[in-house]
């Protein structure tokens, strides 16, 4: 019961001072306007220019501070994304380009590989968009079909994904062509 009448107390206190704050500045507010009603026309003229010019000053600053702020944010939130995605892209090219007799790139081991997909899964569930979640979910669940033009066709659309959520344009790009970056002539012609 004692805490319910604090928090009574708490709400009126709070309301009073908010209505003598605001009576505070009405009073303010009324003895500038008498003042410059009072003054001769050229200094209240002066007095309202040098007022409004200080205003949108302080207004664009304020507002060019913050969207400096926000940018600055969004290109560190950027950057982390294209540090994971770069991550997940590298382990792809290494399941790719262990095939290709002419690399001399190590297939990374199934232990290596299943605790790196949890990281990164772990990683694109705080920072990766909808739809590159998506296109994970659904390269999983198509990636032990067996059907290989299946598994590249999951693969380009979550290099899709990675690049619209790291702000890339993907106009223009279709029928696999991300996958295809990896892949031999004869290869690319399989695909289609």
């Amino acid at each position: 019961m004692n805490t319910k009448i604090q928090k009574i107390l708490q709400i009126v206190l709070g309301l009073t001072l908010i209505g003598v704050i605001g009576y505070g500045i009405w009073l303010l507010a009324r003895a500038f306007v008498d003042a410059i009603s009072a003054a001769s026309p050229e200094v209240s003229a002066a007095i309202v220019g040098a007022m409004a010019t200080i205003l949108v000053g302080v207004s664009a600053v304020l507002l060019s501070q913050a969207h400096e702020r926000k940018r600055a944010a969004e290109e560190a939130h950027r950057l982390r994304k294209v540090e994971i995605y770069q991550g997940f892209i590298d382990m792809v090219s290494r399941l790719i380009g262990a095939t290709n007799e002419n690399l001399s790139v190590k297939e990374p081991d199934p232990q290596e590989l299943v605790q790196y997909l949890f990281k990164f899964k772990s990683d694109i569930l705080l920072w990766g968009s909808p739809k590159v979640i998506r296109a994970q979910i659904e390269f999983e669940t198509v990636s032990g079909s067996g059907n290989t033009k299946k598994v590249f066709s999951a693969v380009n659309s979550l290099y899709l994904a990675i690049r619209d959520d790291i702000g890339l344009s993907n106009s223009g790009l279709s029928n696999l062509e991300l996958v295809k970056l990896y892949l031999n002539e004869d290869a690319r012609k399989e695909l289609g």
